[in-house]
Order: structure tokens, then sequence, then C-alpha cells
């Protein structure tokens, strides 16, 4: 058995547990789990680490016995070995063991398995019996061992704030006297801390009683805390984690076969050519596959090894391009980095366990390099390069002294051009479109990796099927094709397409930037206490060109909003019978802070107004030209005398004027039936839209159009639809609802002559 059972040691001084939840602050009542204590307990004595974990649960509901019950006590075998001191059921006032070392399973769970990194870990799962709420269930186990990758140094971090309610929480640490060490407290409000001098140790105590919840937010960046947390470190800076690493890092002597390609790689014949040819020899050659067992976590395997077996995680392809750069004469340097945390770093402690990802620094023809080896299938020159995204770096060399800074992207053109050009030259006829999706540098390289995993055939039905959302009558005009520039990292998609019924009944259709939603996305959260993490650097374009047969006049026009973090443009101009909408998108942050979200939120809805344009082309009777008119006094004689002569035989030929006044009256009476279901009554096409001044009139207007039933009852509310529809400089709203007496579709257009026109 992999584990023992018995009691804590003799250092450890469990904490009670809590009798009740105490007081519930408003917003922070539990709905199925009490969280009564949560504590750790740490010694550290020389090279070795003792953590004493203690927990109570209390269950509040059914559904609450499942969160208590899913136990997993997790330890690394290859240098941790632990003890379950017990796990119990209190209820009533009376405590009973419910472990059974017998029932209990050991299984190897690899938690990081789907990113192809295996680690040992061993988890105890024990399953308990009869448990029901309102029972409290206690767990309480020891894991003895460090890591000697560290040599002794410690460091820890203790969350003080979680996702729910704690009744109390704790942590208690027990520090050689003498020996040095560092504490950062990051935002932990109402935290106590006190220290004593216990036979020769120091004993730090860390409390917090009746801990609120920490409500999460949507899209939070990496580098901002979310969870209160206390930082524990015994480095004292960071050169004292970098000659740590270096020690770790090791350049060995080439073997026979690392010469060997070395040798291959200086054919190419310039230092850029050398250089990018052992990156794309590590990066795509060598599959990342990462065995982190023990010491191995942090330690990189040898590159010898790595080369012969031709696999390995961040650390292992590092240190082999390492080797590599330096057997061509160029400087290079492992260099740890963290991938969420970023410019956090500058505020933490030094401490060896502050990254989780390894990259490469390089010096090439006097230029400063940040290279990611696990990074697949990334083309183009070194002029185009573009940096990992990691923010901070620090080099794995004897003589660093700080964190280095790695320089954000920064882009001058579009690397996501989306180019739509439509044909629709007969208005009945079948339309073409024909889009041009061009992708360069980090976009160029995401897209290359996609078609490298999945078959075009499929891409272009995944493409295919978005415009099918739109037009159900589409077909595909000709297969997708690829152009793929690896000089210059320029990746094309080419898509043909058919479309039949592409104009509405009435010659409308409404064209949009859909390229650019993913970026104007409004947030989830928008009365936040987090900054609002935005994606940067992005500078994206979508442009349509619509040939037609036939266009409305169109007037040329330039609009910018700006947000606090992006710059969005739209420009509408015509040439002839072709018609421009040009889109761009530019972020300028990496992220809004929570006292500019609203600032944010109305800059995104701004752009609604100008990220869409409706077409509608003149009704089919219009255009008409009239006959020329004769000039002068003769033309006009002869007109009258016309006019006259028509009148008079109108009259003769509807029985006598008493006939015709009877006629009209009946005419009428059909026109004014007739025109409840004429598209060109008022408010029943956007060309006749109803004018209103605000939303309040709507309403009232709304009540008082009459159905084809002959109904003007008012409609509720809550099953009226509202569409915006952008028509030229007019800004309508068409809204669409049910007659409530005889169930009949309705809809009507109003054009709110207040508001900017979109």
């Amino acid at each position: 058995m992999p584990f023992r059972v018995g009691p804590p040691a003799a250092w450890v001084k469990p904490l009670p547990i809590p009798p009740d939840s105490g007081p519930t602050p408003a917003g922070e009542e539990e709905t199925s789990v009490s969280r009564l204590l949560m504590e750790k307990q740490v010694r550290v004595s020389g090279h070795s680490r003792e953590d004493y974990l203690h927990s109570a649960r209390k269950v509040l509901a059914p559904q609450g016995i499942d969160t208590v019950t899913d136990i997993q006590l997790r330890f690394d075998p290859t240098y941790q070995k632990l003890t379950v001191h017990g796990i119990w059921r209190i209820r009533d006032g009376h405590r009973e063991d419910l472990f059974q070392p017998s029932e209990a399973r050991v299984i190897q769970q690899e938690t990081e398995l789907q990113n192809r990194l295996y680690n040992g870990t061993l988890s105890v799962v024990p399953f308990l019996r009869d448990v029901r709420v309102g029972d409290t269930v206690e767990v309480a186990y020891s894991i003895e061992g460090a890591n000697s990758v560290f040599g002794g140094r410690f460091s820890d971090v203790v969350g003080v704030g979680q996702p729910f309610p704690v009744v109390h929480l704790a942590y208690r640490l027990l520090w050689p006297e003498g020996r040095s060490l560092y504490v950062r407290d990051f935002a932990a409000p109402g935290l106590s801390r006190s220290e004593a001098i216990l036979g020769g140790e120091r004993e730090i105590l860390l409390e917090r009683r009746h801990v609120p919840a920490v409500r999460s937010e949507d899209h939070v960046p990496g580098w901002q805390p979310v969870y209160p947390w206390i930082q524990l470190s015994e480095y004292k800076d960071w050169n004292d984690v970098a000659r740590w690493a270096s020690g770790l890092f090791q350049v060995p002597t080439r073997s026979k076969a690392m010469e060997q390609e070395v040798r291959r790689l200086a054919k190419e014949p310039t230092p850029e050519a050398r250089f990018l040819a052992a990156l794309r020899f590590v990066q795509d050659e060598v599959r990342y596959l990462g065995i982190e067992m023990g010491p191995n976590s942090h330690q990189p395997h040898p590159p010898d090894e790595v080369l012969q077996r031709r696999f390995g995680d961040c650390k292992d392809k590092s240190l082999l391009l390492v080797v590599l750069l330096k057997g061509l004469g160029i400087d290079a340097q492992p260099a740890l980095v963290n991938t969420d945390f970023t410019q956090l770093l500058d505020g933490w402690r030094p401490t060896a366990t502050a990254f989780n990802h390894a990259i490469v620094h390089a010096t090439v023809a006097g230029r400063e390099l940040w290279v990611d080896p696990t990074s697949t299938l990334e083309r183009g020159g070194l002029d185009s390069y573009e940096p990992p995204s990691y923010g901070r770096a620090l080099i794995v060399a004897p003589g660093t002294t700080a964190l280095s800074v790695i320089p954000a992207p920064t882009l001058t053109e579009p690397s996501f051009f989306v180019d739509e050009t439509y044909v629709a030259m007969d208005r009945a006829g079948t339309a073409t479109l024909d889009v041009v999706t061009t992708r360069t540098g980090a976009s160029a390289n995401a897209m290359r990796r996609a078609l490298a995993s999945t078959a075009l055939s499929e891409v272009s039905r995944y493409y295919f099927n978005f415009y099918a959302k739109k037009d159900a009558k589409i077909s595909v005009a000709k297969p997708m094709t690829v152009d793929d520039d690896t000089v210059k990292n320029v990746l094309v998609l080419h898509e043909h397409y058919r479309i039949e019924d592409f104009w509405t009944s009435d010659g409308g259709r409404q064209f949009g930037a859909h390229a650019l939603r993913n970026f104007l996305a409004e947030p989830s959260y928008s009365h936040r206490a987090f900054p609002l993490e935005v994606e940067h650097p992005v500078f994206a374009r979508h442009r349509i060109t619509l040939k037609a047969g036939e266009l409305p006049p169109v007037r040329t026009e330039h609009e910018a909003v700006d947000g606090p973090a992006f710059r969005f443009e739209a420009d509408t101009r015509a040439n002839g019978k072709t018609l421009l909408l040009d889109y761009r998108y530019r972020s300028t942050a990496d992220s809004v802070p929570p006292e500019r979200i609203a600032e944010h939120v109305k800059a995104v809805r701004a752009t609604e107004e100008q990220r869409g344009y409706y077409v509608q082309l003149a009704s089919r009777g219009a255009g008409r030209r009239a006959s020329p008119v004769p000039s002068g006094e003769a033309g006009a004689i002869l007109l009258g005398v016309l006019a006259t002569c028509l009148v008079l035989w109108f009259v003769i030929a509807q029985g006598g004027p008493l006939e015709l006044w009877r006629k009209g009256r009946a005419w009428g009476r059909r026109r004014a039936f007739a025109r409840k279901f004429d598209a060109d009554h008022q408010g029943d096409s956007a060309w006749s839209a109803i004018p209103i001044t605000g939303p309040q009139e709507l309403l009232s207007t709304l009540g008082r159009l009459r159905c084809a039933c002959g109904a003007t009852s008012e409609a509720p509310q809550d099953s009226l639809r509202h569409e915006a529809v952008v028509l030229g400089e007019r800004h309508l709203t068409l809204v669409q609802w049910q007659c409530p007496t005889c169930a009949r579709a309705r809809r009507a257009y109003f054009e709110d002559k207040g508001s900017r026109a979109a």
C-alpha cells in the first residue's frame, strides 16, 4: 500500500471545527455546502518539509453530498509520503471515522494528460458510506517530502480567499530560527498575522475568519490577482533564482549525433537561415511530450536523449535548441516565463515556482529574439517575427539579476483581412460571392496549424455553413484553395459561392462586418471589480464590395469610434454601380480598467450602428420616363383640348355623371380595404416608414394601426420584436408582432427622426 494510516506528527496543532457558519453576510448564503474549516500547517527542517492538511465541510442539501464525498488525496510517490489521519463523519455531535484503507483505491490520474504531460502523481480515493444532509465531513492527512530539484529551498503560496465563503481559514508555518524568509501579501483584507518562537523554531500563523466568497468575472487578465493570497519565499532576489536555474540547464559537451545535426544545419548560407533551420527543426520535428516526474518537473532531460527520442516538453526543447544554436555560433540562453501572470511577476517575491514555461532568448546578427520552441509551423523571416506575448522572462544565466521585458508585438498592417466581393448584376438572377481571407504573422501560423490537423474539405464545409446561415440557397461554385507563402508568412484562403434569392422580395439586403464581431463583443459582466481583458495586439479588416446592376444613391461617409482599448473605423462609398464598405478594428490596450467599463460598452454599442449597411433597391415600377411635353402656347392649347375630349369620353363610357359618381364611391370603399394589404401603405415598407420622435410615440402609434381584420387592439409589449434597419442615411426600426384578434403576423417600419443615421 503506497500510503500509511496514523496520527499526525507531534508538532501539529489541529484547529477545532467551528460549531456553525456564524453570521452570514448579505449575498453570501450557501446552498448545498458550508465550508467550516480549511487549514494547512507546514514544518520546514533542513531540506525536508512536511504538510498537514485539515478541512471540514457540512452538507446543507442533497446536491452537496457529492461535493463533500468527492475526496482525492494526491501525492508524488517519487519524493512524497502520504499519511492519512482519518476521514470522519460528524452527525448529531457524534464523530465516527469512515475511512476504510482496504476499500480505498489508489489511481494514477494524470491531470495534464490532455496537454501530453505525465507527472506520475497518485491519488488515494476513499469511498464513504452513509453521508446525509446535516452531516459534517472532516478530512485530515499529511504529506512528507520535498522535491530535490529545489535543493532544499522553500517557497509556498497560501490562498486566503476562495470562490465560496469559509468560516475559518488558517495557515501555520514552523520555520528554522535564523533562516531568511520573505513574505508578501496580495490583497488579503482582514488577515491576522502572529509570530512566536517555539524551541528554536519560528512560528508564523496567518488566519481569516468568516471569509467572504470572491466572485470572479469573465475575461479577467491573467496578471490581475482575483483571489487574495500570501507568498512565502526563501529566495533573496532574482539572481538567486537564475543561479538555481543555471544549474539545471547545463549545456553538455555535444555528442556525435548532436555534432552531426549541427553540421547539417551549418550548411545554411547565413546566420539567419541557420537560426531558422534550427528553430524549425526543434519546433516541427521534435514533438511535444513531457515526462515530468520528480526532479524533471523543472529540470530538462539531457539534450542528446531528447534528440534521440525526438520528443520533449518545453524545458527539453528549449535546452536542445540552445545547444544547437551554440554549436552554430549563435548566442542563446533558455528563459523562464509565466504564460498567465506576465507583468504580475514584477510584484512577486523572487521564487523558483513563479514560472510554468520555458522559451529561448537569442541574439542573431545583432538582433534580440524571443522564440518558443513548442510553437509549430511558424514561418517567415526574422524581419516579421513576432515575440510571444509572455511579458516577462528570467534569462537562465548566472549573471541575470532581474526579469527581462519581452517586447509586445506591434502591428502596422492588418494581420487578419476578410475581403468579400458580391456580384449581383441581375436583380432576379443568381449572385456570386468570392471571399479572400488573408492572414499574416501569428494569425497565419495559427491557421497553418489548423490546416495541418484538419482536412481542407472540412474547413471548407465549416466556412460554407457559416454563410448558409444567412443564405439558405447558397452553393459552392469552386472548391476552397489555399495559397501559403512561407517566406513572407502570408496565408490566403479563397472561397467561391453562388447565391440564389440574393435580394429579398422587396429588393433589400443587409451587409455586415461579421469578421470583427468577436473583437467587439460586450462583456458578460459590465459592473465589474476587475479589469476586462482585451485581445491585444489585434489589427483586423473586413471589406465588402457589391457590384450590382442597380444601386440606390450612396453617400460617401467615414465613421470612427474610439473606446478605451480599441479604435473602429468604417468607410462607405460608391463608384458607379459598385458599393464599397470598408471596416477596420485595431486594439490599443490589453485591458479596460473597471472604472472605464461603461465607456467601453458604450463604444462597442456605438460600433453596432456602423458595422452594417442595408441596401434597398428601387421598386420595380419606379424610374419610368414621362412622354415629352410640347412647348409653347400652341402646345398648351392642344393639350387642353385633348384633355377635355378624354374627360368627356370617359364620362360617357361610364354611363353618365350619376353612374360615374356611384362607381367612384364603390371604388373608394374597395381601395380603403385594399390599402390594408398594400405594401406601400405607410409603415408597411422601409420606404414608407412612419415618422416618430421616440419610443413612446412608437408604442402609441402601434395601438392605432388597423389590421386587415379591422381590429386596432394593442398587442402586448412582450410580444413585440424590434429589429434595427439601416437604409442609406436612414435609421429605421422594424417592429413585428401578432394581431391579438385574428393572430395574423404583422409588421411596421418606423423612422426615429431624432436619431442619427447609421
